[in-house]
């Protein structure tokens, strides 16, 4: 018997554990701590080195971690940190732990220092089941004892601590070393129970509603999909009743639970307990995917949703009741089953009125005797025996366990499983025959062409080619499929290449590039090919010989820059022949008319006035051919240079045409270009002066030389109207207009690169760049 003392003074109540002799000590605030809505802990000292630890509720992570810091203040304040600790804790009232809340407590454990043993007291198989469990695989790096009940442990934690105080004739039980615990433990058939804890699979008898039913709903509460609908109302204000019918697919799982979640809130139930009733009779059935989707999604949804008291189904297969039961393993609250919505609310009407449902019989019941024992779990193993697993469905499945059977909801789980598997063959299957199709397509895709063509995985396995390919390399199509590139192909082809696939994957956008294998130039594309995931798994490369279309372009580029070549030759003839013998004469010829009257004083005024006009025509044609000297054949190139060349002829067009131009130049004093490169320069800004004006309306041409080792850059950018240079282009050259084709080529000539940009209504820039180190 147990005497009990309470000191007033400190609130401690002192008495004497009946199994050990040992006194025990515990206080007011010690006792049915709340730390959550249904989690609370109670705390009892026995002897001086044992703390047991009885847990009540649902352990979160937020409980468990406030209420080890509530224990370890405990152990702090009465517990000598020279003395080992033994450690009992009991279990047994747990309904459900977070994987985040148990790591935590086991952390905890583990980092108290003077934690000698932690007897884990849980009449729970699963609980015993793990605790053993996580001995054998060394989860815990801590002593660890499992114990069914109360007494055996702490009769345990007292041998252990070597303080048993009774004697063998004293009334209190002798205690002896307990026999190993593993003796105890449940049979292995146990584990399967973790799959049904805390579920209420049982039938409940039907009785009439006691209470008038208020229902409401609104029409944004049915959302009707393709081949599925889902339709909600509100019950007596805190019950949420749900009707699925149809087929549910994959992509309509998360916009239902986003309905159910704006139902709660706008009905104002969170903070305060209500239920949900699902009917699912009318549901015809749902895909593999959609079935793991909706039990992830509901479970996390019953972690989001603490208020939630019950869960009550009406009108599920047992395929759904097996994969809602694994859904609501360790869930604070339960789940039952019922035939249909009648007997659901009565259901409901229990749960309000705090009816203690009953519990699943594979958590119930007095201890079996061995030979029951063992004929449920021949009957397991042979009914697992007979599955055939290659064969979609199975006799053996059809048949439904009675609901008083104890693994009735492990025959439920299984039937599911298979039904699982069944489907992943479907699947497999299915995308075998896509596979099969997909790869012909790809075979006729290929084969349509005379490019070499290939289909290759992201690291170069190729998967199919076509036959020119084939034949390029010399070997058979068969031969090349599984192969790498680089059994083919030399090293550094294939890295480059290998470069381009890699990018091609992360961008899913094609990429062209060229390449020059064995003296011939190739022109390739890849393309990114997308599978059901609309991700890239497989590429096509295209591989045309471009060899005679670029010999072509280099010939054209020859001729270009020898045609090039004779106009700046015949510019210079014409400008020599202009100056030389044009202007000369006619030079000659105002000499001439302005003396034609000097030895005739009676000439008419009239006649005088004609051969002054006359003169000035002759002097404005000298002016016009001298101009066109100037533009045939600066002679400042060779004489002053490139850059005052261009300075002067900003200004004599700034002049001519009223046009603002901003002309700045840098590195350019130790110049020393070659009489070529000077002209096409002056061309190129000739061009781009005369574009401005002429074309773009421009009223500010800003003009820049800069000299930027290895590279000269000039850069001419106006304020006109702006133009497409693509559009330009091509209309060019339909009206046989040859100024931005003639900038180019002159660019080619000196190797470099030429860059237009431009935008209607945003002006026009140029930027030619070279490397003029070659130049110099």
């Amino acid at each position: 018997m147990t005497k009990s003392v309470k000191d007033t003074d400190n609130w401690v109540t002192m008495s004497v554990c009946p199994h050990t002799g040992l006194a025990t000590y515990t206080r007011p605030e010690w006792t049915d701590v709340i730390f959550g809505m249904d989690y609370s802990l109670s705390l009892t000292i026995i002897g001086d080195r044992i703390l047991f630890v009885k847990i009540k509720g649902h352990s979160t992570l937020d409980v468990v971690a406030n209420s080890t810091e509530f224990t370890k203040k405990i152990i702090a304040e009465c517990f000598s940190p020279k003395k080992e600790l033994f450690y009992i804790g009991d279990f047994s009232g747990i309904t459900g732990i977070t994987k985040s809340a148990k790591k935590y407590y086991i952390d905890y454990l583990s980092n108290l220092s003077q934690l000698n043993s932690f007897i884990l007291c849980s009449s729970s198989p699963f609980m015993m089941l793990a605790g053993n469990l996580s001995k054998r695989f060394n989860i815990i790096k801590f002593s660890l004892r499992v114990e069914k009940d109360y007494s055996t442990a702490v009769r345990q934690a007292a041998f252990m601590a070597n303080q048993v105080t009774c004697s063998p004739d004293d009334h209190v039980p002798h205690i002896d070393a307990p026999q190993d615990s593993s003796a105890t433990a449940p049979p292995d058939h146990w584990g399967l129970g973790r799959l049904i804890h805390k579920i209420v699979s049982f039938p409940r008898t039907r009785r009439a509603l006691p209470v008038r039913l208020t229902r409401v709903t609104r029409k944004e509460w049915r959302q009707d999909f393709e081949n599925c609908s889902i339709q909600f109302e509100l019950i007596n204000g805190n019950i949420i009743h749900k009707v699925s019918k149809g087929y549910l697919s994959v992509d309509l799982v998360r916009p239902i639970y986003a309905l159910q979640d704006d139902i709660i809130r706008s009905c104002g139930l969170s903070g305060q307990p209500y239920y949900l009733v699902n009917g699912v009779k009318d549901l015809q059935e749902s895909s593999l995917k959609a079935r793991k989707k909706y039990s992830r999604l509901f479970s996390e949804w019953l972690d989001e949703h603490p208020d939630l008291r019950e869960v009550v189904v009406y009108g599920a297969n047992r395929l759904l009741r097996a994969a809602l039961s694994i859904a609501m393993y360790s869930k604070p609250c339960s789940i039952v089953f019922a035939s249909d919505f009648e007997e659901a609310m009565a259901i409901v009407q229990d749960s309000k009125e705090h009816t203690p449902l009953r519990r699943s019989r594979c958590f119930m019941g007095k201890k079996r005797r061995k030979d029951t024992v063992k004929r449920y779990a021949d009957e397991l193993n042979c009914f697992l025996g007979n599955i055939n697993w290659e064969v979609e469905g199975a006799s053996e499945l059809v048949e439904e366990k009675s609901d008083d059977h104890p693994f009735k909801n492990v025959y439920d789980a299984i039937a599911l499983i298979k039904a699982d598997i069944d489907e992943l063959f479907r699947d497999r299957e299915m995308a075998q025959v896509a596979l099969r199709e997909s790869e012909e397509v790809s075979r006729a895709l290929l084969n349509a062409t005379r490019d070499l063509s290939l289909l290759v995985q992201a690291d170069g396995t190729i998967i199919s080619v076509n036959q020119p390919f084939a034949t390029a390399l010399g070997q058979t199509t068969e031969a090349l499929k599984g192969k790498q590139l680089a059994n083919f192909l030399r090293q550094q082809t294939v890295d480059h290449a290998l470069s381009h696939i890699k990018e091609v994957v992360e961008t899913a956008e094609p990429y062209l590039f060229e390449t020059n294998l064995d003296g011939r130039h190739y022109q390739n594309t890849i393309y990114p090919v997308f599978n059901a995931d609309k991700k890239v798994d497989r590429l096509a490369l295209y591989s045309r010989d471009i060899t005679g279309l670029k010999q072509a372009q280099e010939q054209i580029h020859g001729l270009t820059q020898q045609l090039i070549k004779a106009q700046e030759n015949e510019r210079r003839r014409i400008a020599r022949d202009l100056h030389d013998n044009v202007a000369q004469d006619l030079a000659s010829l105002i000499i001439s008319n302005d003396s034609l009257f000097d030895d005739f004083e009676e000439i008419p005024l009239k006649v005088r006035q004609r051969n002054s006009t006359f003169s000035g025509v002759l002097k404005k044609t000298i002016a016009s051919i001298r101009d066109l000297v100037y533009d045939l054949r600066p002679p400042g190139l060779t004489q002053i240079g490139l850059v005052k060349t261009m300075d002067q002829y900003c200004i004599d067009f700034s002049k001519k045409y009223d046009i603002e131009i901003d002309l700045y130049t840098a590195g350019t004093e130790r110049l020393n270009l070659d009489t070529d490169t000077k002209i096409n320069l002056f061309r190129i800004l000739q061009e781009a002066l005369n574009n401005a004006n002429n074309h773009a309306g421009a009223t500010l041409i800003s003009v820049r030389l800069i000299a930027s080792h290895p590279d000269l850059i000039l850069r001419i950018e106006d304020n006109g109207c702006g133009f497409d240079p693509d559009v330009r282009m091509v209309t060019a050259l339909k009206e046989k207009r040859m100024g931005l084709k003639s900038m180019e080529e002159r660019v080619n000539l000196l190797e470099g690169e030429l860059t237009i940009r431009s935008q209607k209504g945003s002006g026009t820039r140029i930027v030619v760049k070279f490397p003029y180190n070659q130049k110099l």
